[in-house]
């Protein structure tokens, strides 16, 4: 499932920290890595450090190492494509040089439209990812992806399925004065669904491989994935990208958007299909229930 890694590097602390776990993960996997150097970031001489570090890293770890050179945003993105290559990041990951960065890290930039799964490390890496948390979406085709993809950076791991029940609904139920019966009724609906839609994805999973854990939030996604990943002392965390416009990912953010600056361990961002018969649009693929009337 990973036969490339594309290590994004401004020579930073963060960036070795990313470059320590991007080696992690070739050597697990057999994996090439293929290290670039974003145009307009770290020292002066840092596209004559890259090769030098290509280097290093091929000797040290006995992996296949090639340097690409400096690259700018567009550039990463064709390399990307190109490899078929996780992108992995540090965090704070470098900012987009030139006004049409406006400010953003390139973490913030790559994600709409985001082609590529995107790794963004926060803190040195020692051992092998053994504790990811997938926060599932609703879309089933995706949810799949998105485990498997767990449980290739994890093998050995325990997998945590985490699923947050949207309660929009519930709050306008009870400006509408529903009866708490029939509110009641409707939690269980939603909650009973949820449970269907993490077995369904663990389907894809063989128990023998990975041992996987069930649990359900209620609100607002990104803070509950939030208190999970605190509560549950998780060192990964797998969470969908949809793909949209940028324009759209600006104005409306994103669950991954938000966990971005704020989540407290590593964060694999999976890009979702785009809508079409597979991956249908959130608010037909995933659990949901008829509010009663």
């Amino acid at each position: 499932m990973m036969t490339s890694l594309l290590l994004v590097t401004d020579f930073s602390a963060a960036a070795d920290h990313a470059a320590q776990r991007a080696v992690l993960l070739a050597r697990r996997h057999g994996a090439a890595l293929a290290l670039a150097h974003l145009a307009g970031s770290g020292p002066p001489d840092a596209a004559e450090r890259l090769p030098r570090c290509a280097a290093m890293l091929a000797r040290r770890h006995r992996l296949p190492v090639r340097a690409l050179g400096t690259l700018d945003e567009a550039g990463l993105r064709e390399a990307a494509g190109a490899l078929a290559a996780v992108l992995v990041l540090g965090w704070p990951a470098p900012e987009v040089p030139g006004w049409c960065g406006l400010r953003r890290s390139l973490a913030r930039r790559l994600l709409a439209p985001q082609c590529r799964p995107l790794l963004v490390v926060r803190g040195p890496a020692v051992q092998a990812y053994a504790r990811p948390l997938v926060a599932l979406g609703t879309a089933p085709v995706c949810a799949e992806d998105m485990l498997q993809a767990a449980a290739a950076f994890a093998p050995d791991a325990v997998i945590e399925l985490f699923h947050a029940v949207d309660t929009r609904t519930e709050m306008r139920l009870t400006v509408a004065q529903a009866s708490v019966r029939s509110l009641g009724a409707y939690q269980q609906a939603l909650d009973r669904q949820a449970h269907q839609h993490l077995r369904r994805a663990s389907s894809v999973l063989d128990a023998r491989r990975n041992r996987l854990l069930y649990t359900l939030g209620r609100g607002d996604p990104a803070q509950q994935i939030l208190v999970q990943q605190e509560h549950g002392r998780a060192d990964l965390v797998v969470v969908g990208q949809p793909q949209r416009p940028r324009w759209l990912s600006w104005l409306t953010g994103s669950t991954a958007a938000s966990l971005l600056p704020r989540v407290g361990c590593d964060l694999l961002i999976w890009p979702e299909p785009a809508v079409g018969p597979n991956c249908q649009n959130a608010a037909d693929a995933g659990p949901h229930a008829r509010a009663p009337r």
